[in-house]
């Protein structure tokens, strides 16, 4: 973090604390894991009527180009919305909405102790015996059923995310925009995909939150707990089907199955027990492919930053994406 920066968190913060004495700013390093955001940990010492106070803090701003493009307000809403209700999300702290005080949007949250693994189902750096990360996978699915079980109007989440009227033909609208605003150049291989998904595209039984990118990598663990979910800057209103696609789409088997103990069958079979609800296998298959053609419009955006000077991360296309969306279909369709 630089010292203009560091300054202009400080000032950031002393205009939401007020007068109070010994505001104290300790920035630590750029979390290098997130891949749409800036994150940076900080932590917040001042004195007030006599008393020392301490709170670690953490910031999320836009880069300067990214593999998402989302709102921070959106997300500093939603998370505002779920600080009393019965699910494991961070607690939003302050925002600055249009980026007038930070140098680009950001919002400011509860740190929280705890580690995180991306590959924590795989053995990652804990290694954990199999039954102990079986056991965490069984979690992950009691977390998606807790973010699929919020009342989101009582919550008020209808001021922050609208409903759809359609909730799979409002995802392909989505990504299918993002496609077509992010590509450089022709994309048949998506064109045609896109064309399948409208045919295929499924009822929802009902609507609820979908927090749109449940992973290892986006929840913090104490020993082999889950603690909180982090990153919901994906979150909407639809199908709850759309997270099991997500979390069993076959690209991304490493983060959420473990071989001949938890894969795809025990990973449904434990979410329809635990919420009631009956997976539809068509279905299924629809969110699944659907989770590749918008991994292929997030690479495509990664791509666009990189090649308009935005970043430095070097993105690859999404041919091998469209690769495996080709052979996804081509399952559907013998």
């Amino acid at each position: 973090m630089t010292d203009g920066f560091q300054a202009a968190l400080e000032t950031f913060v002393r205009r939401r604390l007020g007068e109070v004495d010994g505001l104290r700013v300790e920035c630590g390093a750029r979390v290098t894991g997130g891949q749409s955001r800036e994150n940076w940990p900080f932590d917040l010492y001042w004195q007030d009527e006599g008393r020392s106070h301490h709170r670690p803090l953490f910031l999320r701003r836009d880069p300067a180009g990214s593999v998402l493009e989302t709102d921070r307000r959106v997300e500093y809403e939603v998370l505002r919305r779920l600080g009393d209700q019965p699910v494991r999300s961070p607690e939003a702290v302050w925002l600055d909405a249009d980026g007038s005080e930070l140098g680009r949007p950001a919002l400011v949250m509860a740190r929280y102790e705890g580690r995180n693994d991306h590959f924590i189902l795989e053995g990652g750096t804990s290694g954990l015996d199999e039954d102990a990360r079986v056991g965490i996978a069984s979690q992950m699915v009691d977390l998606m059923a807790e973010v699929h079980a919020l009342d989101w109007k009582a919550a008020g989440l209808q001021e922050a995310l609208a409903a759809p009227g359609d909730a799979a033909a409002a995802a392909i609208d989505q990504w299918a925009a993002v496609i077509e605003r992010q590509s450089l150049d022709p994309q048949p291989v998506l064109a045609y995909v896109e064309r399948w998904l409208r045919r295929h595209k499924p009822s929802a039984g009902e609507i609820v939150v979908v927090h749109g990118d449940i992973k290892p990598g986006n929840v913090l663990f104490e020993g082999q707990q889950v603690q909180i979910l982090l990153d919901w800057e994906t979150a909407h209103l639809g199908d709850p089907i759309e997270d099991v696609g997500w979390v069993t789409n076959p690209i991304r088997r490493r983060e959420h199955q473990i071989p001949g103990r938890w894969e795809e069958e025990e990973l449904v079979s434990a979410y329809e027990a635990r919420t009631g609800r009956t997976v539809d296998r068509d279905a299924l298959r629809f969110w699944q492919v659907l989770a590749n053609y918008k991994l292929a419009a997030i690479a495509l955006t990664g791509v666009r930053s990189f090649c308009d000077g935005r970043t430095r991360r070097v993105w690859m296309g999404a041919g091998l994406l469209g690769r495996v969306l080709l052979a996804q279909i081509g399952e559907q369709e013998r």
